[in-house]
């Protein structure tokens, strides 16, 4: 075998038997990790099977490692072996995906695994749109957008100008920050996104969005879009989804449901009625890799209906082909024009495993997170969220900061989990179960380190 592949191999064989037993922090500091990388300066041409080596090491000594199963972090699953070896093939192949003629085997496997997806959330797909993305800030700013040429007809030619007074649109103080950047960068401005007050479970308080919509039409703005978020970063909160569709059908409204990783539940028969709701969104995130154990770079935005994003996004160009009949031409329907193979990686890990497997998966995460938590209060910490995905908010009493001990559990190396800071000046400690492969013994040392710290 060639020694680049070989080395590659070798690589991929040995970090998927022997990621548990590293740790899951950094080993190298910025000095150790410039000074690996200052030799390589362009100078002179390197043997790339060494470059492999070089890189690789740096990759395993200079992250944090969501492939470890005492990862509690961020949304980032560990990553099976189907979702490497589809990057692998679209990086072999390279297909472009913005023309379906370009590239029609591709365009077809993620058709028919957004279609497969899109029946889970409860959507038509011969009425329905679907596309992959980046990630969830690309498919909530589409979202906004559709909300925008929805609500304001005039909106796609003649921008905000031709939006009535002052467009403004509403999400919970709980709602993920990406929108923030959308309002900034779409021009309606930051105050444009109004952040409606959450309850005691961190779920949106639809009065007070109720109050907040006829304030703002009473001042003369022009209210249009809503986000429902099903399962806030940082507590797993699902906002009352039913509740706020039947608002924003009274007022004229787009629904946009923020699923990027709470739409982790509908690959389980038995956690779907949590998010069961999602079907009422006229528009839904949800990120492939936050729910599915693949690589990064697997976003998801689906719509109950396509004009709105061919109204934002279709143009007529001298160098491109007319579509085929029959096809969508992906560059006409998104943000996105130029566009990598995002969906194989989907469509190998569901074809591997299955509904049955996947949803597998999806259950021992649901009852580790269960398990969690039970850890977590038998251990004397307060547990602070109630969320039926498998996050745990705790706190403990004593006099270090939530921050300070997330950093020395880090600097141990065992495990990895964060602090969460809410609006009302809550701190707290937060672990998600984020692997398919975490199991309690994996939460016993989590709960194990902590414990340690806070009780010096």
């Amino acid at each position: 075998m060639d020694a680049v592949f070989s080395n590659l191999y070798q690589r991929i064989v040995g970090w998927e038997q022997g990621a548990r037993n590293v740790p899951v922090t950094p080993r190298m500091s910025r000095r150790e990790i410039r000074e690996e990388l200052a030799p390589l300066d362009f100078s002179r041409p390197y043997d790339l099977a060494d470059l492999v080596d070089r890189v690789a090491n740096l990759l395993e000594k200079g992250a944090v490692h969501p492939n470890h199963p005492r990862y509690f972090g961020l949304f980032n699953p560990g990553v099976r072996r189907a979702g490497i070896v589809a990057d692998a093939l679209v990086a072999l192949y390279n297909p472009q995906m913005g023309g379906w003629w370009h590239a029609p085997a591709a365009c077809e496997i993620e058709a028919h695994t957004l279609a497969h997806l899109a029946r889970k959330i409860g959507l038509d797909p011969s009425a329905s749109f679907a596309t992959f993305t980046t990630g969830g800030s690309e498919a909530n700013l589409t979202g906004v957008l559709c909300g925008l040429a929805h609500v304001f007809p005039g909106y796609a030619k003649g921008g905000v100008a031709a939006s009535g007074n002052a467009p403004v649109f509403y999400g919970s103080d709980q709602a993920h920050d990406s929108f923030v950047k959308i309002a900034r960068s779409t021009g309606l401005g930051e105050k444009a996104f109004r952040r409606v007050r959450s309850d005691a479970r961190q779920r949106l308080d639809v009065d007070d969005l109720r109050a907040a919509i006829a304030r703002d039409r009473a001042e003369g703005k022009s209210p249009f879009l809503v986000v429902a978020t099903v399962g806030t970063t940082s507590t797993g909160a699902i906002d009352p989804v039913a509740d706020i569709a039947s608002l924003c059908k009274d007022e004229g409204l787009w629904l946009h449901a923020d699923a990027a990783w709470g739409g982790i539940a509908l690959l389980s028969e038995a956690a779907r009625a949590h998010v069961a709701d999602l079907a009422l969104a006229d528009s839904i995130t949800w990120d492939a890799h936050k729910t599915f154990p693949v690589p990064m770079g697997a976003g998801m935005f689906f719509a109950r209906t396509r004009a709105p994003s061919e109204a934002i996004f279709s143009v007529h160009t001298a160098y491109v082909p007319d579509a085929e009949p029959g096809t969508i031409d992906l560059y006409q329907q998104t943000i996105q024009w130029s566009r990598r193979f995002i969906g194989l990686k989907i469509f190998l890990t569901l074809a591997e495993l299955g509904n049955a497997g996947m949803a597998k998966l999806v259950d021992h995460q649901m009852r580790m997170g269960v398990h969690l938590r039970e850890a977590l209060a038998g251990a004397g910490f307060r547990l602070t969220n109630d969320s039926p995905l498998p996050i745990a908010c705790f706190a403990h009493e004593g006099r270090l900061p939530p921050a300070e001990i997330a950093r020395r559990v880090a600097a141990e190396g065992h495990a990895w989990l964060s602090e969460v800071r809410l609006g009302n000046g809550a701190h707290w400690l937060r672990a998600c179960i984020t692997h398919h492969d975490t199991g309690p013994e994996d939460i016993r040392q989590l709960v194990a380190a902590v414990q340690n710290i806070t009780s010096v």
